[in-house]
């Protein structure tokens, strides 16, 4: 499926589940595709007009992935793209189940001093 036709499924979830989308041509050093940010305590889609469709696609349903869509009509290729998204934005924001490096990995065992007992 082209991107551009992707772009289009997303905002009709966007706009079934109320989420205001805005196209907007983000000028300056901005290198960002877009995404969620609150405007007088509304969630409301920010998209820069400027990056390319895959890029605009990928930012909304980011947005998209964080909402309860289970009532939602959709296709199920789009709702695949929005789940494939949770998963990879999980993997990035939830912090690891086991100890990184360091020290965190060396455990509280001490060792038994000499002498004592």
């Amino acid at each position: 499926m082209p991107p551009e036709r992707l772009l289009e499924e997303l905002l009709a979830v966007a706009r079934a589940v109320g989420l205001e989308v805005r196209s907007l041509a983000l000028r300056g050093g901005s290198s960002s595709a877009g995404g969620l940010c609150t405007i007088k305590g509304q969630a409301v889609v920010i998209l820069n007009s400027h990056r390319s469709a895959i890029d605009r696609t990928t930012a909304l349903a980011d947005a998209l992935a964080g909402r309860k869509l289970d009532t939602v009509s959709m296709p199920p290729h789009v709702r695949g793209f929005i789940e494939a998204r949770v998963r990879t934005r999980s993997r990035l924001l939830l912090p690891q189940k086991r100890p990184g490096p360091g020290l965190a990995a060396c455990g509280t065992r001490r060792k038994p001093e000499e002498g004592s007992g």
